[in-house]
């Protein structure tokens, strides 16, 4: 599946699953930009600040080597819209 810079795109990994802009790739890794982790809770499902627990809040990108990667999809429209939301602090 080709992605284009910008989409909003799902990482599923053998660590978690993490949703982004696609900023591009290469044969070692996917890069990410305003990558928000998936987390569940006892109220549903919502978005981490990090993108692990240990790491600094609100990161600007990540890289992902792409041998943990699972699969790599477009998100669907109702987690896009949560996730604009989650980014720019506007209910949409």
């Amino acid at each position: 599946m080709k992605f284009k810079k910008n989409d909003i795109i799902t990482v599923i990994t053998v660590a978690g699953e993490y949703v982004g802009k696609y900023v591009d790739e290469s044969p070692v890794t996917l890069n990410m930009a305003d990558p928000k982790m998936l987390v569940s809770g006892e109220q549903g499902v919502g978005f981490g600040t990090g993108i692990c627990v240990t790491g600094e809040d609100n990161p600007n990108s990540v890289s992902f080597y792409t041998g943990g990667i699972v699969f790599v999809t477009k998100t669907n429209a109702i987690v896009t819209k949560a996730y604009h939301e989650a980014n720019s602090g506007l209910i949409l």
